[in-house]
C-alpha cells in the first residue's frame, strides 16, 4: 500500500482541505504545497536554491498585503502529558526546525492549525520559538524528537460543520 492510500494520509489530507477552504472562505488565497510533491506525490514540498532545500508547509496564504505558511496537523484529540496534566498538540521537530528556518529565509511566519476531530475546532498559533514548548527528545515517538504546546497556548480559528 502507498503512504496515500493510509488511513492517516487520507485523514490528514482532508484536514488540510478543511483549513484551506476555511480560509478561502474569507478572502485569503491559498497555495496549497502539496500540489508541487514530484511526480507521483511522492516527496515533500521543498523550497530550494543551489545551495540549501526547505520543506515547506501544507498551505501558503496571502491576502490584504500580509502572507504566511500554515502546517495543518488533524488530531483526534489533544494529548494529556502525564507529568504535568496539560492537554498539548504537538509536531516533530525536524518539522519546526525547518519551518524556523523558512521563515528567516521567506521572511514569512509560519503558523500551526491543528483540525481537533473531538471538538470540530480549528486551532491556530505561531510556531513561535523551541522556548514556547515543551521539547522531547527520547525515542518513544517521532525520530529527532517532537514539540508540543499546550492546547490552552492556541487561539480558536474557527468550528467545523460535521
Amino acid at each position: 500500500m502507498s503512504l496515500r492510500e493510509t488511513p492517516e494520509f487520507k485523514k490528514g489530507r482532508a484536514g488540510e482541505h478543511i483549513v484551506a477552504k476555511w480560509f478561502r472562505a474569507r478572502g485569503w488565497h491559498v497555495t496549497p504545497s502539496y500540489d508541487y510533491s514530484g511526480e507521483g506525490g511522492n516527496q515533500a514540498p521543498r523550497m530550494s536554491s543551489a545551495f540549501s532545500a526547505y520543506i515547506l508547509p501544507d498551505l501558503d496564504v496571502a491576502g490584504d498585503g500580509r502572507r504566511m505558511w500554515i502546517e495543518v496537523k488533524t488530531k483526534a484529540e489533544p494529548t494529556l502529558h502525564r507529568i504535568t496534566g496539560i492537554l498539548e498538540h504537538g509536531i516533530p521537530m525536524r518539522l519546526f526546525r525547518e519551518y524556523k528556518a523558512l521563515e528567516l529565509v521567506t521572511g514569512a511566519e509560519v503558523y500551526l492549525v491543528i483540525y481537533e476531530e473531538c471538538s470540530g475546532e480549528l486551532l491556530f498559533r505561531p510556531i513561535g520559538t523551541e522556548a514556547d514548548g515543551r521539547v522531547y527528545d527520547g525515542p518513544a515517538m517521532n525520530r529527532g524528537g517532537m514539540i508540543f504546546w499546550p492546547r490552552a497556548s492556541f487561539s480558536l480559528m474557527g468550528k467545523v460543520d460535521r
